[in-house]
């Protein structure tokens, strides 16, 4: 059982969530959390192909100019990919660990 005192401190979180995200406060109430947000990759993996297939045609040309601006643009790609990976949010798994023999 909670103190008067924990129900307080309770009420007032209660009524802060409510005024600053009223959207996550029903979500909470309801019991259905909001879906994660959606981070699209895909357009990175397109211009990561994209870029690779510069440098491809940079080698069997034997164009430097397009060997370095396929390279440079890979590089970008890949950069700002991890980038957006890092930013994503993560979902935690609720997998069993198990202990280690040994």
């Amino acid at each position: 059982m909670l103190s008067q005192y924990d129900r307080q401190q309770l009420e007032l979180i209660s009524l802060r969530l409510q005024s600053d995200d009223p959207e996550l406060a029903k979500a909470l109430r309801d019991g259905k959390p909001r879906p994660l947000p959606v981070h699209r990759r895909w357009p990175y993996v397109l211009l990561g192909v994209l870029a690779a297939l510069v440098v491809v045609a940079g080698v069997l040309t034997a164009g430097v100019g397009l060997l370095f601006a396929g390279t440079l643009a890979l590089a970008a790609v890949v950069y700002w990919y991890r980038l957006q990976a890092r930013r994503s949010p993560r979902v935690r798994s609720t997998r069993r660990r198990f202990p280690r023999r040994g």
